[in-house]
């Protein structure tokens, strides 16, 4: 198995309408931790062929079909033209007066008056109101400034962090990751937070990758687990059954749990049973790599809850990642 550190990054997108698909690729591939293919396919015909599904034949869109939680990845900064304001108007930023946008204030673009629009890619395509990427723009001070997370942690967190359900969600599926399959990596923390980085055609067969908890990253255990030698099934199940296992630390039953869930999701998929069975027997420690992309506003509610503590303890594990992140959007400015 690969214990790692829980970890978090800020996602910027950049400007352009390719810098948008770019990022709304990035963001996919994350359910499927997947890499792009080497065949020439950009990223806006990555994300339409993936995401919106165009019929082969027509090349119509089925909206029944389109995944369009992955489309509010994509932030969209407007420009839009100041006189039309009625909320009804086709063509007007009134229209933007939604829970899913923030509209309304009055900027300047190149001289000209504008209002300042905030909103994502699903908006635009299920309204039909594509026209508007005309108006698309970097944002200025004005525009309410919509944030990419990437979280690197466990199941457990990424169940806590799913309730804040107004942001914008994108997580590795169990159901369609197999993590009995040889798979690519790199730059991934080795067992304990070491600089060291795995090659990049290195093959990982079955192993599989669990989040640290923050109680097994200070001082006092961290030297245990560091020095730890990840033991068999056989061997964890011999000294249980000799009752050996009155001298084990608590750290020796976590490994040990977690070292018979691996080999039993590998047995399970190798005697016939799809990732979505075998899942069953995935405990929360499992890693995950979960995406949320929300209005500043919404950030600072969720900093409130699981950096803050405002309305109890927040989870340790929680804290971990919620916290460094609160710092780091201090230190962009996006909040105080």
């Amino acid at each position: 198995m690969e214990l790692i550190r829980p970890s978090v990054e800020i996602w910027e997108q950049g400007n352009t309408l390719e810098d948008m698909w770019k990022h709304i690729a990035r963001c996919t591939r994350v359910c499927y931790q997947s890499a792009p293919k080497n065949d020439g396919e950009t990223d806006e015909e990555f994300v339409k062929r993936v995401i919106l599904r165009p019929d082969s034949s027509t090349g119509e869109l089925n909206f029944d079909k389109i995944h369009g939680a992955m489309l509010e990845h994509g932030t969209i900064y407007l420009a839009m033209p100041l006189e039309s304001i009625i909320p009804i108007e086709a063509n007007g930023w009134g229209k933007y007066l939604n829970k899913y946008s923030k509209a309304g204030t009055v900027c300047e673009i190149n001289g000209e008056k504008k209002v300042a629009v905030t909103t994502n890619l699903r908006v635009l395509y299920e309204n039909g109101w594509l026209d508007d990427l005309q108006y698309i723009c970097a944002p200025t001070k004005y525009h309410a400034k919509r944030v990419t997370v990437s979280f690197t942690t466990n199941i457990g967190v990424t169940r806590e962090f799913n309730r804040h359900r107004v942001n914008s969600i994108a997580e590795e599926s169990t159901r369609y990751c197999n993590y009995a399959k040889p798979r690519q990596i790199s730059n991934i923390n080795s067992a304990l937070g070491s600089s060291t980085i795995v090659n990049d055609i290195m093959p990982i067969n079955g192993q599989m990758r669990f989040g640290l908890p923050a109680w097994l990253l200070d001082e006092e255990h961290l030297p245990y687990v560091e020095s730890h030698q990840f033991d068999s099934v056989i061997s964890y199940c011999d000294d249980i059954c000799r009752k050996a296992d009155r001298d084990w630390t608590n750290i020796d039953y976590y490994l040990c749990a977690l070292t018979v869930c691996e080999y039993c999701y590998n047995k399970l998929i190798e005697t016939g049973w799809k990732p979505q069975q075998a899942r069953e027997v995935l405990p929360l420690a499992t890693k995950s790599q979960l995406i949320h992309t929300a209005f500043v506003d919404d950030w600072k509610h969720f900093f409130a809850l699981r950096a803050d503590g405002v309305s109890g303890t927040p989870h340790p594990n929680a804290k971990l990642v919620a916290e460094p992140l609160k710092q780091e959007f201090i230190k962009r400015g996006y909040i105080k």
